[in-house]
């Protein structure tokens, strides 16, 4: 059985390699859902794969099972395994780093060590030659834009704040009517910034970006895949592993605090590109707000 179980997770990574096509998104999430898939029916996998139920069916029958069922099953104990041997690996699960019985030691530990992995991971990863171009397209932009869904929104809306005290003005969306709404203005010499860790454009507002592209937007996609849809679209990608499971998971401990270092990233090459100028306008923002407090307001870095 452990042979059989093996041979699937062999299988999807041979076929992740593959060139691109179905058979390799089916492999793609299957080895970032990993034991996530348990919690999805064969429809919704289907979907999130960006494919349908009967190419699961020749996934499944060309790693030599009869049905997806079987696959499905034997592919779960690999995943598990495997997953357990990453987190020994790794210090930590990030996808459940912690229990129902957890001591608050034990969970400070452990999402402590989350974040030390992602910028681990990130100072692995990031492509530098990228992260100067992605930097080069911000300042070069008549106008910047991030989008992003839910917690990547948040995110987005920190680093338009750091950007705006170096003197760039990026709008942050948050509604879908507001995205659809703001991206129908965009046009070429503007620049979009996309946050997303599946990488797919299903949904808005990551499903607005094959227009925006149509119509000479510069796109810098920031997700776990260089090889994912949103990626393949994008002018410069800064991508990172996808360790974490899209669906099932605590929280997006891991792909937040990586999405967090890429963003500041970004903001620190568009910083050191025009630095002298950056730090004047940052010190203009600064002292203009403090002259404008009241006296006992404090300073903006208490």
């Amino acid at each position: 059985m452990e042979q059989q179980e093996n041979r699937t997770v062999a299988f999807a990574r041979e076929a992740s390699l593959g060139l691109p096509g179905s058979i390799k998104q089916v492999a793609d999430f299957l080895l970032a859902e990993g034991t996530g898939i348990a919690q999805l029916s064969m429809a919704q996998i289907a979907a999130r794969a960006y494919t349908s139920k009967p190419t699961l069916v020749r996934f499944a029958k060309q790693a030599g099972y009869a049905g997806w069922k079987d696959f499905r099953r034997d592919f779960l104990v690999a995943a598990e395994q495997l997953e357990a041997q990453q987190a020994r690996l790794q210090e930590v699960d990030v996808n459940t780093p912690f229990g129902p019985d957890a001591t608050a030691d034990e969970i400070v530990t452990s999402l402590a060590r989350i974040q030390s992995l992602a910028a681990t991971e990130i100072e692995r990863a990031l492509d530098r030659e990228a992260l100067l171009r992605a930097a080069e397209l911000l300042l070069s932009a008549h106008d910047i834009v991030h989008f992003g869904a839910m917690h990547n929104y948040h995110l987005g809306k920190v680093f338009a704040s750091n950007l705006s005290l170096i003197g760039l003005l990026c709008r942050t969306p948050e509604t879908e009517t507001e995205s659809a709404a703001i991206a129908s203005h965009l046009t070429k010499g503007d620049c979009a910034v996309v946050t997303s860790y599946s990488g797919g454009l299903a949904h808005v507002p990551m499903a607005l970006v094959p227009a925006l592209k149509e119509r000479g937007v510069s796109i810098v996609a920031i997700t776990n895949s260089l090889h994912s849809p949103l990626a393949l679209i994008a002018d410069e990608v800064l991508a990172y592993a996808p360790l974490e499971h899209f669906h099932a998971k605590i929280a997006d401990f891991y792909s937040g605090a990586c999405t967090q270092f890429v963003l500041n990233n970004l903001y620190a090459a568009c910083y050191a590109q025009r630095f002298e100028q950056s730090r004047m306008n940052r010190r203009g923002v600064i002292e203009g707000v403090s002259a404008t407090a009241p006296a006992d307001f404090g300073h903006m870095d208490d």
